[in-house]
């Protein structure tokens, strides 16, 4: 014989009324809006929802631990954030198993105030379950971009305080490209954290850092990343290069600069004046032609 479960009438009748309770209360709460009022929230709940949606669809979590996560990036999100000249090129899966190397030299600045206070950024007990990660991917036929995220407890109040980092990992033909997102970042919850509360992410695009915040040990194989085509000094202290020397900063860059090693321009401005003045005397001596005053005085102004 079939069974079938059936309501009795007082549980549908309790059901009922617990629905119209709750319908009541939230009409009770939209009419309580002014009409601006209304129309922000109507508003937020639609960009939170569309906002929820669209997020889940760019990038998808393939993989996870206690502390570790990855997620597959769609190629259309990860293009659009990128700096230009890195979310042009062609990916492959090729050097994805150089990634435990290319973290292993990845030292990350502690202190604040202490500028040499250095440690590595990735613990070891991490590079592991990376390199695993790392070997699975690098055999999938079709190449992606991914995004790692991890997670450090806090020594004093591990069940509510981590440090969080986030990179996305690019593989091309030559070589490897991380772009960190978040480094080290202190996050706090009210209570003890679940899996979905620290894995949270919100992408936003990859702009260049000015802090001393990493240091590369391979000098080798690694550099910082700068964009040849910006107009100003634009050093991305937070994308790390390995193996592709045409990203690489000119010459290559190890760590951000602190303010005192860096060649400050005005410095150079003091001194060329009196480098105009000396060539304005060598050529009233006759010490220098014409042509090689005007030469020199052009590659003066460039510098000025």
């Amino acid at each position: 014989m079939g069974c079938v479960f059936h309501s009795s009438p007082d549980t549908k009748t309790t059901a009922k009324r617990n629905i119209t309770k709750r319908d009541t209360v939230f009409s009770v709460f939209i009419n309580s809006l002014t009409a601006s009022s209304k129309h922000s929230f109507v508003l937020i709940l639609v960009f939170f929802v569309s906002g929820c949606s669209s997020f889940s669809s760019k990038i998808k979590l393939i993989d996870s631990s206690a502390s570790l996560a990855f997620f597959e990036v769609e190629d259309e999100e990860w293009r659009k954030i990128f700096p230009s000249e890195i979310s042009k090129l062609k990916i492959s899966t090729k050097n994805f198993q150089q990634l435990p190397n290319a973290l292993k030299s990845i030292h990350y600045k502690r202190g604040v105030l202490a500028y040499e206070d250095w440690d590595v950024l990735v613990p070891e007990v991490y590079l592991s379950e990376i390199e695993k990660f790392a070997e699975k991917v690098s055999v999938n036929p079709e190449p992606k971009v991914y995004l790692c995220i991890f997670k450090v407890d806090d020594i004093l109040s591990p069940n509510v305080k981590i440090l969080k980092t986030s990179f996305y990992i690019l593989s091309t033909e030559n070589g490897l490209i991380l772009l960190f997102h978040e480094m080290n970042t202190n996050v706090s919850f009210q209570t003890q954290y679940s899996f979905e509360d620290w894995v949270i992410f919100h992408p936003t695009h990859i702009k260049p850092i000015y802090r001393p915040e990493l240091w590369l040990k391979d000098k080798q194989h690694t550099s910082m990343y700068k964009d040849k085509t910006a107009v100003k000094n634009a050093i991305y202290g937070n994308v790390v290069v390995f193996d592709i020397p045409e990203l690489f900063a000119n010459p290559p860059l190890f760590r951000y600069p602190k303010e005192d090693e860096i060649t400050i321009p005005t410095e150079q401005w003091k001194t060329v004046p009196e480098k105009l003045k000396a060539l304005e005397e060598l050529r009233k001596n006759h010490l220098i032609t014409d042509e090689e005053y005007n030469r020199k005085k052009t590659e003066l102004l460039k510098e000025f």
